[in-house]
C-alpha cells in the first residue's frame, strides 16, 4: 500500500496533500534468485493454449504457501525493474497459467505481461459465457519496495529485506484465490481478469498505465475488486477486524453484494465509504476511472512498511475467511443480472461510517497501550469525537462532523502505525 497518497483522497475537501510516489533505488540482483525460485515453483511456461475453465488444473500452492513464496527473502522484496521482480513474475504467471489464458500475444510469460516504463503488470483471463463481453477485474499489486530505505525500515539490524508479506504478498494470494476458485467451477458468466500491478508502491504506477492502455475496454468494466494488506492484525484485540472499503461506488446493488458477501467468512468485517481508502491503492485510479469498486484491507498496523512484514506477522486463518469474503463477491458480481452502476454522486461520508468506526476504535481500546503517548492522545480523542457525532444522530451529520470524521481517520491510521510490529 503507498503510503505517499494517504491523504491524496481527500484533498479537495479538507486536506492539501500532493500525490505521486518516490523512486526507488534498484537492489543488487542475487545470485540465488532463479535457482531458488525455480526450485519452489512449477514450470513457469504458459501452454499456447490454456487448459479449459471447465477443467482448471489446481495449483499446486495455496495461499499461505502463495505467500511464502513471494515474501521469501529469495525474493528480495519484489522491488519494480529488478530481477527479483523478474523471478516473482515468473513464479506468479505459473501459477496463474493453471488456470487462466494469457491476454497478449507472445510466447512463453511474454503472452501475461503488459511492459510500462516503471514496471510490468501480470494480467490473465477467465473467458465468460454468455456476458463474455463485460469484465470483472480482480488486482492486487506484487511490488513491493526491496530492502531497508528512504520508505522500509527495520527494528532488527540483521533483517534488512523488506518482504512485503501483508503488503501484499497476501493480497495477490487472496486475488489469485478467488480467481482460481471462480474458474474452477465453470465458464463464468462474465469474463474474469486478474490482474497483479507492478509500481503501486511508487504512486499506483501500475493500474495507471492499465488505464492509459487498457487490454480490455473500461466501458464494459462493470467492477474492480481490490486487495492490499490482508491477514494483518491492527492490534491484538483487533485480529479478527477488516475493512472494506468503496462499495456505495457501484450503488445499492454493490453495496448489497458486499454485504452479502462478508457474510459467509467469520470476519468482523467493516464497510467504509471509498475516501477511507485515503487515494492509497489501485481502486483509486479505477474509481477516477468511474468504475465501481472494492477494496479490501486490514489498514496498517506496526509492520507496515518495514521489513518485519514477513510471514511470521501474518495471520494465515485470517487470510483464510478473507479469501472466502473475496470468493464470494467476486462470483456474485460474475453472474449477478443486476451489475452495479457507477455512482459519481455518492456521498464522501456518511453518519454510517462514524457508526461502523466509532464500533472498531471502541473494540481496540485494550490495546492503546501499546501506542505511543502522543498516538494514545489522537487515539481517545478520536473515540471522544466518534462518540459526539453518533450522539448528535443522523439528522446533526454536518460539514463540522465530516470534517472532524475524516480528518480523524488520518490521524488514526498514522497512530496504529506506531504500535509494536508483532508476531502472531
Amino acid at each position: 500500500m503507498n503510503r505517499l497518497l494517504h491523504v491524496s483522497a481527500i484533498a479537495g475537501l479538507l486536506l492539501a496533500s500532493g500525490c505521486g510516489g518516490d523512486s526507488k533505488d534498484s537492489t543488487d540482483t542475487a545470485d540465488t534468485v532463479a535457482t531458488t525460485v525455480a526450485a519452489t515453483t512449477p514450470d513457469t511456461t504458459p501452454d499456447t493454449e490454456a487448459p479449459s475453465t471447465t477443467e482448471a488444473a489446481p495449483s499446486e500452492l495455496d495461499a499461505r504457501a502463495i505467500v511464502e513464496v513471494l515474501a521469501g527473502d529469495e525474493l528480495g522484496g519484489r522491488d519494480n525493474l529488478t530481477d527479483f521482480s523478474t523471478a516473482a513474475q515468473d513464479f506468479l504467471i505459473g501459477e496463474v497459467s493453471q488456470f487462466a489464458q494469457p491476454v497478449f500475444t507472445g510466447e512463453g510469460n511474454e503472452a501475461y505481461l503488459q511492459h510500462f516504463d516503471e514496471g510490468t503488470n501480470i494480467l490473465a483471463m477467465v473467458p465468460g459465457g454468455d456476458l463474455a463481453s463485460e469484465y470483472i477485474v480482480v488486482g492486487a499489486h506484487y511490488d513491493h519496495l526491496g530492502g531497508v530505505g528512504s520508505t522500509c525500515y527495520t527494528t532488527d539490524d540483521t533483517d534488512e529485506i523488506c518482504n512485503g508479506a501483508a503488503d501484499n504478498a497476501a493480497g495477490v494470494a487472496a486475488a489469485i484465490s478467488a480467481v482460481r476458485a471462480i474458474a474452477a467451477e465453470g465458464t463464468p458468466r462474465r469474463t474474469i481478469v486478474l490482474a497483479l500491478w507492478d509500481a503501486e508502491e511508487d504512486g499506483l504506477l501500475g493500474s495507471e498505465a492499465y488505464l492509459a492502455d487498457p487490454a480490455f475496454p473500461v466501458e464494459f468494466t462493470v467492477a474492480y475488486v481490490n486487495f492490499d494488506i490482508q491477514g494483518a492484525n491492527l492490534s491484538p484485540a483487533l485480529a479478527n477486524t477488516t475493512i472494506v472499503v468503496g462499495a456505495e461506488t457501484g450503488g445499492q446493488e454493490l453495496i448489497d453484494m458486499a454485504n452479502a458477501a462478508v457474510t459467509e467468512s467469520t470476519l468482523d468485517s467493516v464497510l467504509l465509504s471509498v475516501l477511507y481508502g485515503q487515494g492509497r491503492s489501485d481502486h483509486a485510479n479505477f474509481v477516477a476511472a468511474g468504475v465501481p469498486s472494492v477494496f479490501f484491507t486490514d489498514a496498517n498496523n506496526g509492520c507496515y512498511h518495514s521489513a518485519q512484514d514477513d510471514v511470521l506477522a501474518l495471520n494465515f486463518p485470517k487470510l483464510d475467511q478473507q479469501v472466502i469474503t473475496a470468493t464470494a463477491l467476486t462470483r456474485a458480481l460474475v453472474a449477478t443480472d443486476t451489475p452495479p452502476t457507477f455512482n459519481s454522486t455518492a456521498p464522501a461520508t456518511s453518519y454510517d461510517d462514524a457508526v461502523s468506526l466509532l464500533a472498531v476504535v471502541e473494540r481496540g481500546l485494550p490495546d492503546v497501550g501499546l501506542l505511543a503517548t502522543e498516538a494514545q492522545a489522537t487515539y481517545e480523542q478520536y473515540r471522544l469525537d466518534l462518540q459526539a457525532i453518533v450522539d448528535a444522530g443522523p439528522e446533526g451529520f454536518n460539514d463540522e462532523a465530516v470534517g472532524i470524521l475524516l480528518v480523524g481517520a488520518v490521524g488514526l491510521v498514522d497512530a496504529l502505525t506506531q504500535a509494536p510490529c508483532q508476531t502472531v
